[in-house]
């Protein structure tokens, strides 16, 4: 039940004020009623007049001009942080206009938050009646959220962390050893030369895991050290720029599948994990329009071939998917509004041992054939982690746009239709990183990976007493083998599927100079 601000009593008797609340809800934003004189905000906010908004006038700041959200049906003008957010403008895009209470509280740490948004406080909601009546599971969530924090579990065992650490250092230690063992030899590299290669994989694969938990604040109480413990572990161990991830993984957190939003699911032209990236024929074509990019993304002739064999192509390509991910981290942050000053310097020179190192290792390799399959051996032993990335949204439910945006159901439902979990033994967690528990990680971002199986429990006793949603959760070789099948059948459709013609692409456009 969302309840109204109290109005002055001296100025309104509570039958007016009803009227004058219904009346309001008629109006537009900028005329100012009797409610707007007397409301006053909050004391910390030094009681300066304000507005009573409705949905419908919330609703409509929703441009990069105008941004608007609500938190515990107080609205923000969030419009010029926008662009300053560390998550990217396309994550606050995507909440504008609506209720955000759930994505502040799960995302941030109530500490982090608060001492800002008073600052951009514009207004209390008006909301004539509850969204939903009689037993919520979202408060049910909300109440679990309540509990994780009360009982300290978003506080990470830091002993945890020092042995994950410890066991990057001793890993790469053992590769490099191993890798010099074979130099300065006339006989051709042994296995432990190649064995090297698969434990520099592994590196960066954990690396990675420790990465992420770094971007979502799950490792210290002070959140500043975050900053520096991310370049480490992100950009001088493995490449990937902790900058660039954030403001990539954070949008694909809010806007889980929803196929213009999420950049997690924008593959073509060489995957599409459903037909609405090409079903759909706009002005200019098939495909789709992707506003994390900001271009328009064409199903062409040639992303019909790759998507037509994408089942057969998903494992190869993913084993060099890493030289994608290592591109876009470099021209963020080389060529990013977000990516400057001293943030741009300490990015680039931590970007910058990690291509001295591993450019070293591979020019010390024997010959152009040992490099080049030492190269690849370490970059598909990584791979492993994007085919777990895929596992948990591929063959789930996708959107053409946001499904919560206009409260058609909750954040926490939204999550559970998207996402589902990899079911693994207890002694096979180090190896999927807290992936494999993505459900629970996208209810609650900021949990510590070693809480994710022990809350799993209280997820599913809350999902048990709803009959309209499912944690779905399977083993990993049959997440595999449903996640074959569900390309297989969308590449199916690619066969079948429309096209623009060539000279209607923005290849076409460069290579004649067009526009």
């Amino acid at each position: 039940m969302v309840h109204l601000p109290e109005l002055d009593s001296g100025s309104l008797s509570s039958a007016s004020g009803a009227a004058v609340t219904r009346k309001m809800a008629d109006q537009r934003l900028g005329s100012v009623s009797v409610a707007e004189q007397t409301c006053t905000t909050p004391k910390d906010t030094n009681r300066k007049p304000l507005r009573m908004i409705t949905t419908e006038q919330l609703a409509q700041h929703v441009t990069r001009d105008s941004l608007w959200i609500t938190v515990n049906n107080k609205v923000y003008d969030v419009t010029k942080w926008a662009k300053h957010h560390p998550g990217g403008e396309a994550a606050l895009m995507n909440v504008g206009g609506r209720d955000a209470t759930d994505l502040m509280n799960q995302f941030h740490r109530p500490e982090v938050w608060k001492k800002r948004i008073n600052n951009w406080y514009i207004g209390e909601l008006v909301q004539a009646s509850p969204l939903t009546e009689g037993p919520s599971i979202a408060e049910d969530f909300r109440k679990l959220g309540r509990w994780i924090e009360d009982n300290g579990w978003y506080r990470a065992d830091k002993s945890y962390y020092i042995m994950k650490m410890s066991a990057l250092v001793c890993m790469l230690s053992v590769a490099v050893y191993m890798f010099g063992l074979n130099l300065g030899s006339d006989v051709s590299p042994g296995l432990s030369f190649y064995f090297s290669a698969f434990l520099i994989g592994l590196f960066w694969q954990q690396a990675n895991f420790v990465g992420h938990d770094v971007g979502h604040s799950s490792v210290f109480d002070d959140n500043s050290n975050h900053k520096y413990l991310g370049v480490i572990v992100g950009n001088a161990f493995t490449g990937l720029s902790i900058s660039w991830w954030k403001h990539s993984h954070e949008t694909h957190h809010v806007a889980t599948n929803v196929i213009s939003h999420d950049p997690d699911i924008q593959h073509l032209p060489v995957f599409a994990i459903t037909s609405k990236m090409f079903k759909y024929i706009t002005g200019k074509g098939a495909g789709i329009f992707s506003s994390y990019w900001n271009t328009y993304m064409p199903f062409d002739r040639v992303s019909q071939f790759f998507v037509s064999y994408q089942h057969w192509l998903f494992y190869p390509i993913m084993s060099v998917a890493r030289i994608n991910l290592l591109a876009q981290s470099l021209l963020f942050t080389l060529q990013h509004p977000k990516c400057q000053g001293f943030r741009k310097v300490l990015e680039l020179s931590t970007l910058a041992v990690h291509y001295c190192w591993w450019g070293y290792m591979l020019y010390l390799c024997p010959s152009w054939s040992s490099r080049l399959l030492y190269w690849y051996i370490a970059n598909a032993t990584v791979g492993v982690i994007h085919v777990q990335i895929c596992l948990s949204h591929f063959m789930m439910e996708t959107f053409e746009e946001m499904p919560y945006r206009k409260n058609e159901e909750s954040y926490y439902e939204y999550q559970l239709r998207t996402t589902l979990d990899v079911d693994c033994p207890r002694y096979m967690d180090w190896f999927h990183g807290g992936l494999q528990y993505q459900t629970i990680h996208h209810l609650y971002p900021r949990l510590p990976r070693h809480r994710l199986r022990a809350l799993r429990k209280k997820v599913e006793e809350i999902v048990a007493k709803y009959k309209n949603v499912q944690y779905h959760h399977y083993s990993f070789v049959n997440a595999n083998m449903l996640t074959l099948r569900h390309m297989y059948n969308v590449a199916l459709e690619a066969r079948a599927g429309k096209f623009i013609p060539f000279k209607n692409t923005m290849i076409f456009e460069g290579l004649h100079a067009i526009g």
